[in-house]
């Protein structure tokens, strides 16, 4: 039985890791705390709407699904929405290489806060982070109220954004790529969306992602200002989004995707914490201690039990002379002789029986109680009727 048990829980346990691996990795809208801004993912900080309004309005759209090094060479315009695992050095380097010879890149900052790959990479941009208010540095899976308001400065590319909500964090007025910058939004002067050539390229900078992602879209008013900046510089070319580091490889599919996101990035690290910790209890609780009690002796009724509750019957049912007559022809068949008929004919029974040289107490006390008429109890007239055939059986 025990080991019929464990089975069942290793299976349970399995089910359980693979439909974590798929809402985790999902398009769909299972996963809520899913903190990636992918363009895979309808969650609330995903970035899927983001990627949709694109299509709604024609513009061509692509996903990269390889690491910046050692694979396909680069296309652009490249967008890269706060990357979930850390590009290498090499690839930082390989992308600032590209940038710098002529390439285009969209990059929302993904908060440093002690994560290597975005220092490195907002260091190659020339940019540093500042937060505008309460910094988590993290992205909360209610995202309603998060963020301070930014203010579109007058341009071409902003003309009619008016504002644009959700930015935790800007950029820091000593950012050497601030010199010579286009600021297309602030928030009280300090910059969160700039453009500014890089070399021969070109780079727009969000300092958050927060209005990107799908919970913030359409309150944050985002989606024009990054249509119009993306517009201008795709000029009718595809625009690439970066999944590779968001945990999605070409060819792997979105179950391999979320192994190497829960493996290879912090936020995967804690997911599979909590996981473990969530299978660790489901084996306690679902693991018995000791060895099994063994089940209680089955108990059988006695006679006398189906005695009791055969004259409470009786008697309940007001047929006591029914079962006192039931009683005397049963003894009578058991000592060969005929039933009797009639009361009078019971008596004289019972009085022969009592009679008898051979007769015990049992006789006499079958006599006696018999003689209470409707007021004999049932059940002690039975055991007088046993009594009295022990008796007969010995002598």
């Amino acid at each position: 039985m025990g080991s019929r048990r464990d089975a069942i829980v290793l299976v349970a346990l399995i089910v359980l890791i693979v439909a974590l691996a798929l809402l985790t990795g999902t398009r769909a809208q299972g996963g809520a705390y899913d903190p990636r801004p992918s363009t895979y993912l309808s969650t609330p900080l995903g970035a899927r709407a983001l990627i949709e309004t694109l299509r709604e309005l024609k513009m061509p759209v692509a996903r990269r699904m390889e690491p910046f090094v050692d694979a396909a060479p680069l296309q652009g315009p490249m967008a890269v929405l706060a990357p979930s695992m850390d590009p290498s050095d090499a690839e930082v380097h390989a992308l600032a290489q590209w940038v710098r010879g002529g390439g285009t890149l969209i990059y929302a900052a993904r908060a440093a806060g002690g994560f290597r790959g975005a220092e490195d990479a907002l260091d190659t941009l020339g940019l540093k982070l500042v937060a505008l208010g309460r910094d988590t540095l993290v992205m909360a899976a209610d995202v309603r109220g998060a963020g301070r308001v930014a203010t579109a400065e007058t341009g071409r590319l902003t003309e009619g954004v008016g504002t644009v909500d959700g930015f935790r964090r800007g950029f820091a007025p000593e950012s050497r790529s601030l010199r010579g910058a286009t600021v297309l939004a602030a928030s009280q002067r300090t910059p969160v969306v700039v453009d500014f050539r890089m070399g021969k390229g070109r780079v727009i900078a969000w300092s958050d992602a927060l209005p990107l992602v799908n919970g913030r879209m359409k309150t944050s008013r985002a989606a024009t200002l990054f249509v119009r900046t993306a517009a201008d510089a795709a000029g009718g070319k595809p625009l690439w989004f970066d999944e590779y580091h968001h945990g999605f490889e070409s060819g792997a599919g979105v179950v391999r995707g979320t192994v190497r996101f829960l493996l290879g990035d912090r936020w995967g690290h804690a997911a599979l914490q909590v996981t473990v910790a969530l299978l660790g209890l489901l084996l306690l609780f679902g693991r018995r201690f000791g060895a099994p009690l063994p089940p209680p002796p089955l108990r059988r009724r006695s006679p006398l039990e189906h005695v009791e509750a055969l004259a409470g019957a009786y008697q309940q049912a007001g047929a006591r002379d029914t079962a006192r007559r039931l009683l005397l022809a049963g003894l009578a068949r058991r000592l060969g002789r005929r039933a009797a008929h009639t009361p009078a004919d019971e008596g004289a029974m019972l009085h022969r029986l009592a009679a008898h040289p051979t007769a015990g107490g049992a006789a006499r006390a079958l006599e006696e109680e018999w003689k209470k008429g409707r007021g004999a109890d049932l059940l002690v007239l039975s055991r007088d009727v046993d009594r009295y055939m022990d008796e007969v059986k010995q002598t």
